[in-house]
């Protein structure tokens, strides 16, 4: 099943090759008191691989890119009106 993707700014046609959702979180030691109230930072990420008509595989944000294909149907066509 190859799914189609355009991205929203540049507008290329990409093939996605595969996602990923990821999680994380750290932290260090403040400077003022140290490990008694470290200074935490945490964030997620959802990410796409997707390669061009080159076949060069690329990584980019999830929400740069838009479905405009799933096995050369339109999503509109696969889910109909719902």
């Amino acid at each position: 099943m190859a799914i189609v993707v355009t991205h929203k700014q540049k507008g290329g046609q990409f093939v996605v090759l595969g996602a990923n959702y990821t999680k994380w979180k750290s932290s260090r030691a403040s400077r003022l008191f140290g490990d008694l109230f470290p200074v935490e930072e945490e964030g997620a990420a959802r990410v796409l691989a997707v390669c061009g008509a080159d076949g060069v595989i690329q990584f980019g944000d999830a929400d740069a890119f838009v479905v405009t294909g799933i096995d050369g149907k339109a999503p509109r066509d696969l889910l109909g009106s719902a």
